[in-house]
């Protein structure tokens, strides 16, 4: 016998308090965002008004850095947008893959090999251990 590590993947069954919980979840993320920018557009233009002072290479890099920022603020809330979209059309009942975490496998002789590569999976629902698959097949305690 040999004892190895395995990731395992963590999902969660799609409910309806579930769907809800990541849709709030992600529109917070959204507002967030939101405030960082109108935040951002105030705060650049301070900057820019106080770079411009300094020349106009200085005011140059600090248009660029404060436009890297937004641009990344806006792309962030754009994913998450899409996101939303794509939870909203999901049908309750889906798995969906939310993290993995790593266990240990003992492994023997005769072991189907196949199987162990397959892995585990831990199915959550409403923040409950549902199943444990190993090899694809439920796990029976």
């Amino acid at each position: 016998m040999i004892t190895i590590r395995q990731p395992v993947a963590v999902k969660f069954i799609l409910t309806e308090a579930t769907k809800q919980q990541i849709l709030n979840e992600q529109r917070r993320q959204v507002e967030r965002l939101t405030a960082e920018l109108e935040q951002l557009e105030q705060q650049g233009r301070q900057l820019l008004e106080q770079a411009m002072t300094q020349g106009g290479d200085v005011a140059q890099q600090v248009r660029q850095r404060i436009e890297q920022e937004r641009n990344t603020r806006v792309q962030q809330r754009e994913q998450l947008i899409q996101q939303i979209q794509q939870i909203q059309q999901m049908e309750l009942g889906t798995e969906i893959q939310n993290m993995s975490v790593e266990t240990t496998v003992d492994v023997h002789v005769g072991d189907d090999w196949s199987k162990i590569l397959r892995g585990a999976e831990i199915i959550i629902k409403d923040g409950i251990v549902h199943e444990i698959r190993r090899g694809g097949e439920p796990v029976r305690d």
